[in-house]
């Protein structure tokens, strides 16, 4: 079925607008690849994870108060999207998690590329605004697949904090973030990951 589909794509390409056919051929395409992503030093490897730190860099960023992890993410995703699209950025995403008393916080933000670091685009979304997050130091490791609720990432949040307090260093399960780097549509050797703040 989805060769048909692709077939018949590239069919209707050949008989319509050669413009309409580049836009569509461009957002086809970057569902398929990974995005720039923020400059890294790698500071230390351990055992199953290693310690990295972040330049200050600017994010566009929205943020939303929720018990509904997985919901949220998807609506903070699409509005934060809609702002990208506009501009035809792709880039990864990560998502600032803290645990509250009644609703948990989540922050969604999508890296600016280069170069559009010295001068963003101004969001015309009051809900979404451009930030220079400061440097940081982060505790992750890479893992593949799709992580697409909020418990497949608190699941691998659980499973990275044990690898990194057995080494005797405390992180905090209420605060970390999950970062996207990938398409939808890329099926394979996917990156995820969960950064635990270095206090």
């Amino acid at each position: 079925m989805r060769c048909l589909c692709a077939f018949s794509l590239l069919l209707l390409a050949s008989t319509t607008n050669a413009n309409w056919v580049e836009d569509v051929v461009g957002h086809v395409g970057g569902m398929f690849h990974s995005y720039e992503e923020p400059p890294y030093s790698v500071d230390a490897r351990h055992a199953g994870y290693e310690e990295r730190t972040y330049p200050a860099k600017k994010w566009v960023c929205s943020k939303e108060e929720s018990d509904d992890g997985t919901q949220i993410m998807e609506h903070l995703f699409w509005r934060l999207f809609r702002y990208i699209d506009g501009e035809n950025v792709q880039v990864p995403v990560t998502t600032e998690f803290t645990a509250l008393r009644e609703m948990n916080s989540f922050k969604m933000c999508f890296f600016i590329p280069e170069k559009f670091q010295n001068n963003p685009p101004t969001p015309t979304n009051a809900k979404i605004a451009v930030t220079l997050r400061p440097e940081i130091t982060v505790f992750t490791r890479t893992v593949g697949g799709y992580m697409t609720t909020a418990s497949d990432w608190l699941s691998e949040a659980a499973s990275l904090s044990e690898l990194v307090e057995a080494d005797g260093i405390k992180v905090s399960l209420v605060h970390m973030f999950w970062v996207g780097y990938d398409a939808p549509l890329k099926f394979w050797n996917r990156r995820n990951e969960v950064w635990f703040p270095k206090v």
